[in-house]
């Protein structure tokens, strides 16, 4: 009996002894895997990391020893950036380039070979926005049973497009007394949204059906149609005298063809703190877009050139609590009168529409 205790005890420590140097093995394989795995990579900036639009960022690599090079090529966007002979601190200017994620690449070469890495930026606005409140000048009635998705003013009246599937349509109104003097509507499938006017044509979006539409602007006779193309949904839509700019909901604006309507271009939209989504119906004013954010009081005023958002105009309490029904939906709608210096704004479904005055705070 003794010897048989004897004997699995012995067993039991040479299983011991085995688990033990497994456990030791794998320990000293992963070890070694954990050196093996170290790589090119950036060594001062993480994935994401905001940077405000004009400042500079110090590009740095770690570079594995061992590995031997003859130049590193940085790109920005997958286009050539810089090319230097040594791994020193390289300073990049974010000076004047769009809102946006950015892709920063770099390159290691030698010998024709090549180990890359990548990592990206995000440029948000350099500062707030300028805050603006506001007064009103004059108040002219508006039709409740208009869903307003777009708006202008020219020659003395206004244009409006109106949403909801079944209640479409494509408006001209006089300023005064809100009377609508033309009208087409939108067959029950479409869901009309933002409209601009270019020369003699009205340019007007559908929201999902991806399509737009191209009126005469006397007679309201459709010409022609066109599709979206990246743009997926149609929301606003202005003209800043050679391009239509169009948005889709997110925080980008694309910039059409005034003649074929492709998108040939487009500029992400961000404040201090990020990207600004919801971006609903536009209009350009004195080189600026601004635009409704959807489900909220707030206009924002944005450089077209950079996507920057350069000011807010808060617009809460503008309809007062009295004139608030079941039917009236958010603020939407914004017109300019470009000779008299007047701007207008209303609501989807409201029973008034302001002029207004911005009040700097």
């Amino acid at each position: 009996m003794e010897n048989y205790l004897s004997l699995c005890m012995n067993k039991f420590l040479l299983l011991l002894s085995a688990a033990l140097c497994s456990v030791a093995a794998c320990n000293r394989s992963d070890s070694g895997s954990s050196s093996s795995n170290k790589s090119l990579n950036f060594r001062s900036i993480e994935p994401g990391t905001l940077v405000n639009q004009g400042d500079s960022i110090s590009l740095s690599l770690n570079i594995p020893e061992g590995i031997l090079y003859d130049s590193i090529v940085y790109q920005l966007d997958n286009k050539p950036y810089k090319t230097v002979t040594d791994s020193a601190e390289l300073w990049f200017d974010t000076e004047g380039l769009p809102m946006g994620s950015k892709l920063l690449t770099a390159s290691i070469y030698k010998d024709g070979a090549s180990e890359n890495t990548s990592t990206n930026i995000v440029i948000v606005a350099a500062k707030m926005p300028e805050q603006y409140s506001f007064s009103v000048v004059n108040t002219y009635p508006h039709d409740t049973h208009a869903y307003t998705q777009g708006l202008e003013f020219l020659d003395g009246f206004l244009y409006e497009s109106t949403g909801q599937n079944g209640e479409s349509s494509l408006r001209k109104v006089e300023l005064k007394t809100g009377k609508i003097l033309k009208k087409v509507d939108l067959p029950t499938k479409y869901f009309g949204e933002g409209m601009t006017i270019v020369g003699n044509k009205i340019i007007q979006l559908t929201w999902r059906e991806g399509v737009g539409f191209v009126y005469d602007k006397q007679t309201f006779e459709k010409i022609s149609e066109f599709p979206y193309q990246a743009s997926k949904e149609g929301w606003g839509l202005c003209y800043d005298g050679q391009r239509i700019i169009k948005s889709d909901g997110t925080n980008r604006l694309y910039f059409l063809n005034k003649d074929s309507y492709k998108e040939e271009g487009f500029v992400e939209v961000y404040n201090h703190k990020g990207p600004v989504d919801s971006l609903n119906e536009l209009e350009y004013i004195d080189g600026k877009i601004y635009a409704n954010v959807y489900y909220s009081d707030i206009i924002v005023i944005i450089d077209p050139k950079t996507g920057q958002i350069e000011g807010e105009i808060n617009l809460i309490g503008l309809l007062p609590q009295k004139d608030v029904t079941e039917d009236t939906n958010v603020l939407n709608g914004i017109a300019y009168d470009h000779q008299g210096k007047r701007l207008y704004v209303t609501g989807k479904n409201w029973d008034k529409l302001f002029e207004i005055k911005l009040l700097e705070q």
